[in-house]
């Protein structure tokens, strides 16, 4: 069975590097699959879900802002956040949420105002993962 290569890069870490058979993400023009053969392509990020599929088994991450490209079935995410869903504090993710809404209400620099709202973005992205896949 065709495989996909999975590199999954932070600013901290590499994250994942290996060997998979569907990634599902969350880009600017919407959610896209990516299966072994894929075509060359290259697309930014959102805040969102990122599902890997390998051996009947499926992974969920929060990820951020970032760009993904996929070449000679090598798929390489480069992105400022990527957390597994069990791995997330949903308490801290709220707080820091709340902490990001209050900020809004501020006067802001524009610079302050668009690092407040990715940070408000990202945690609202983390909340999202983590209750969906809640366990019951």
């Amino acid at each position: 069975m065709a495989q996909l290569h999975l590199k999954i890069v932070t600013p901290e870490k590499l994250l994942i590097d290996e060997e998979v058979s569907q990634v599902n993400v969350s880009t600017e023009e919407g959610e896209i699959g990516i299966l072994p053969h894929h075509a060359n392509l290259m697309a930014k990020l959102t805040p969102g879900e990122l599902i890997i599929k390998k051996n009947g088994k499926v992974e969920s991450l929060a990820i951020g802002d970032g760009f993904l490209q996929v070449a000679d079935d090598v798929l390489t995410v480069m992105t400022d956040l990527a957390t597994y869903a069990v791995d997330i504090d949903e308490r801290a993710v709220e707080e820091a949420k709340k902490r990001a809404e209050q900020a809004l209400t501020q006067t802001l620099s524009d610079e302050e105002y668009a690092d407040t709202l990715a940070n408000l973005e990202k945690s609202l992205a983390q909340l999202r993962v983590k209750r969906r896949h809640r366990v019951r």
